[in-house]
């Protein structure tokens, strides 16, 4: 087996971002595979970020959840544990 140095500038490059971020999510979990099955670490922007829904759409489903109902103790009261939520001595 023949042994190739892989230069990282080729891959931690603006341009290859620019497509990679562009182009079909199938190439980007192609390139993806590559890097890992050949131990070379991902570049940041390759990385993937945490797994679930984002916290800005849970906060704001939330919200309007607690408007509609017009609940005093809101979720956000509930998640900071605060108001009524604070725990008791």
């Amino acid at each position: 087996m023949t042994i190739t140095t892989v230069d990282m500038n080729r891959i931690n490059n603006d341009r290859v971002a620019v497509y990679l971020a562009s182009t079909d999510r199938r190439v980007t979990i192609g390139v993806r595979f590559a890097l890992e099955a050949l131990g070379i670490e991902l570049p940041d922007f390759l990385r993937r970020g945490r797994p679930g829904p984002r916290p800005n759409r849970v906060n704001k489903m939330m919200a309007a959840l607690d408007a509609d109902t017009g609940n005093p103790n809101t979720y956000r009261q509930e998640k900071l544990k605060i108001g009524a939520f604070a725990p008791r001595s």
